[in-house]
C-alpha cells in the first residue's frame, strides 16, 4: 500500500506495486502554511488553506497513491497512464500527477494540488508573493511571542509607534510588515483570495493599513 511522509518542505509520496514510483509534492509552493520559506514563485501556483495541517495533507498523499497503485495494475505497470492524470480524493480536493520536467516521456515524479475546497488554485506569482509575505509576518509575531515579547503588533498605532523607536527598523516584525506591503500592493487588490487562504484578516488588514 502506498505511504507517504513530509520531510522539510516536501511531501514524498512512495506508491507500490510492479512498478514502484516516488511523487514529491513542495509545501512551500503549494500550502500557505509552509509557503514563507520560498525564495521564488512560478507564474502560476496552487495554496492548500492555512486549517489544511499537515497530518490532512500526508493522508490525501496516501489516497493519490492508492489510486496511482490501482492504475499501474490495470496499465499493466506502464505509468505512461499517470502523466497528466488528476486524480480526485475523498475531500473532493483534486492532484495532478505530472514530471517536474513537464517530460511526457519521463517517469511521473510530482504530484500537485490543483483545486477543492480549502484550495487557492491559479494563484498569479504577485498573488503568490503577498502570500508568502502574510506568512513571513505571521511567523515573525509567533517568534517574537515565544521569546517572551507581549508587544501589540497587530494594533497599527502600536506597530507605527514600534517602527518609529530608535532601531524600530531593524525589528523583526516591522521589517516583515514593510516587505509585505510591498508585495502586497503589487498583488491582486481583491484580498478575498488572499483571507481564505491565510485566514487572517486582521494581518492583511495591518499590511494594508500599515
Amino acid at each position: 500500500m502506498a505511504t507517504a511522509s513530509i520531510t522539510g518542505n516536501v511531501v514524498t509520496l512512495n506508491a507500490q506495486g510492479a512498478t514502484p514510483l516516488t511523487l514529491g509534492m513542495s509545501l512551500q509552493r503549494h500550502s500557505y502554511r509552509h509557503c514563507a520559506t520560498a525564495t521564488v514563485a512560478a507564474e502560476v501556483n496552487s495554496l492548500l488553506h492555512a486549517g489544511i495541517d499537515d497530518a490532512t495533507v500526508i493522508a490525501e498523499a496516501v489516497e493519490v497513491g492508492v489510486q496511482v497503485e490501482k492504475l499501474l495494475a490495470k496499465a499493466d505497470g506502464s505509468w505512461k497512464a499517470l502523466f497528466g492524470k488528476t486524480l480526485t480524493v475523498g475531500s473532493g480536493r483534486t492532484y495532478l500527477v505530472d514530471n517536474s520536467a513537464l517530460n511526457p516521456n519521463g517517469s511521473p515524479n510530482h504530484f500537485f494540488v490543483t483545486g477543492g475546497d480549502g484550495v487557492w488554485a491559479k494563484v498569479s506569482q504577485a498573488d503568490y508573493v503577498a502570500a508568502r509575505d502574510v506568512r513571513r509576518v505571521e511567523e515573525a509575531i509567533d517568534a517574537r511571542r515565544g521569546r517572551g515579547d507581549t508587544y501589540d503588533y497587530l494594533n497599527p498605532k502600536k506597530l507605527n509607534e514600534k517602527r518609529g523607536e530608535p532601531g524600530g527598523q531593524g525589528n523583526p516584525v516591522v521589517a516583515a510588515v514593510q516587505a509585505a506591503r510591498v508585495s502586497i500592493a503589487a498583488a491582486s487588490a481583491d484580498d478575498t483570495a488572499l483571507i481564505a487562504a491565510s485566514g487572517r484578516k486582521d494581518l492583511v488588514a495591518l499590511i494594508r493599513n500599515a
